[in-house]
């Protein structure tokens, strides 16, 4: 065969590989499931059990990813949900800690001022199982309402280094 005859041989082979969009090989693998992709320029490249083998990937990428956004849908509603709930639970335990404070305010055996004897003395107070100063500061003892349990807190600094751990038996005062 003449020299002539196989440059023809290779244009014919050559321009018969750019019909099918073969061109030159591809020099490098992308692996999709890494997240390397290959760029339009490579993928015109690829031969065509390539191409079907990336499309093939991709789509399993893509229903992998479809699922696990689903998923995260559904957990993020139902953590709206728990919000909301917890939410209106809290709105009710205030509205109740609201009501209780005022029923007590009103009640006629909470003193005003000072001590039970009304002589404006501190009164002093026992610490018992299970009570916190928002407690003691709702009580009859205290002011009845909850959240003046500060004033405890002041009135008792020596006594008390945490106001959110007193303990059974401590002696409190509580100014009035």
């Amino acid at each position: 065969m003449s020299i002539g005859g196989l440059l023809g041989a290779a244009l014919v082979v050559a321009l018969a590989a750019s019909i099918e969009g073969c061109g030159k090989p591809v020099l490098r693998v992308a692996d999709a499931s890494l997240g390397d992709y290959y760029t339009d320029k490579e993928f015109k490249k690829l031969s065509k059990e390539q191409m079907a083998e990336y499309c093939a990937e991709l789509a399993r990428q893509d229903s992998t990813y479809k699922a696990e956004m689903q998923g995260l849908q559904d957990e993020l509603e139902q953590s709206k949900g728990r919000s909301m709930r917890l939410h209106a639970e809290g709105d009710s335990l205030f509205a109740l800690g609201t009501a209780l404070e005022k029923r007590i305010a009103a009640s006629d055996s909470v003193p005003l001022r000072g001590g039970r004897d009304g002589t404006g003395a501190p009164a002093d107070h026992v610490v018992r199982r299970g009570e916190s100063l928002w407690a003691i500061s709702a009580s009859r003892t205290g002011y009845g309402r909850g959240v003046l349990w500060p004033r405890i807190y002041e009135a008792n600094r020596g006594k008390i280094r945490d106001p959110n751990l007193i303990f059974p038996g401590q002696e409190l005062s509580i100014p009035k």
